[in-house]
């Protein structure tokens, strides 16, 4: 794809996108994202375009502090926009292990530079916390690890966190060979992780800067 460096300031570009509900949006690396939409008559919508943030039942999105991000257009060969990327040099935690981080919220360790996967459980899930306490300090996919499985179980609400957003999903993952449900999800792919990109390789980012928040103009996810 062809990459365009955007004139316009990027808390615009996001404000205006936010406004409208036919936008897909994404916060994540190769081979753990989390996508966000919402549609027009959502139940129990809040939207606040000054904070440029956006709840619903199914998930939520906070944009945070753009100042200093770049906004990438990367369009196709045929010249239809495919994404806006905002972008910049900051990182993230980077951690390569499970950690507790909060009350009832855990860092899964994915080990991207730039974005952080966490989890946070349900009040009184208490079987999930006991699984996730055992795998404190060890890669998620270390064998025997029974964080992941427990994980899977319960569904706990999904965050994927940049320098420049937090993304939660609260819809339920699907069991394997399951289809994720429309509108807010996840995907968790430790085959694409193991490969250590950052993103698709058909959508490179100029050297220095990591993709903190994706936007997908009129694309239904």
């Amino acid at each position: 794809m062809n990459c365009q460096p955007l004139a316009e300031d990027p808390r615009a570009v996001a404000r205006r996108h936010l406004a409208e509900a036919a936008h897909g949006w994404s916060v994540g690396t190769w081979g753990a994202i989390g996508e966000f939409q919402y549609d027009p008559d959502e139940p129990d919508l809040v939207l606040d375009l000054d904070a440029l943030s956006v709840s619903t039942r199914r998930g939520a999105l906070h944009i945070g502090d753009l100042s200093g991000a770049t906004a990438l257009a990367f369009t196709g060969d045929d010249g239809r926009l495919r994404e806006i990327a905002f972008c910049s040099p900051r990182e993230g935690a980077g951690r390569t292990a499970i950690a507790a981080v909060g009350e009832g919220t855990f860092d899964l360790g994915i080990g991207a530079p730039h974005v952080d996967m966490l989890v946070r459980l349900a009040p009184g899930d208490q079987a999930t916390r006991e699984a996730i306490d055992a795998g404190l300090g060890r890669p998620l996919f270390e064998p025997g690890n029974p964080a992941g499985p427990a994980i899977g179980r319960a569904s706990p609400t999904r965050i994927f966190r940049s320098a420049l957003a937090s993304l939660e999903v609260h819809q339920p993952i699907p069991p394997p060979g399951g289809r994720s449900p429309a509108g807010p999800h996840s995907h968790l792919l430790p085959q694409h992780l193991k490969e250590g990109r950052l993103r698709s390789p058909n959508a490179p980012l100029p050297a220095g800067l990591y993709c903190g928040l994706s936007l997908y103009p009129r694309t239904r996810l």
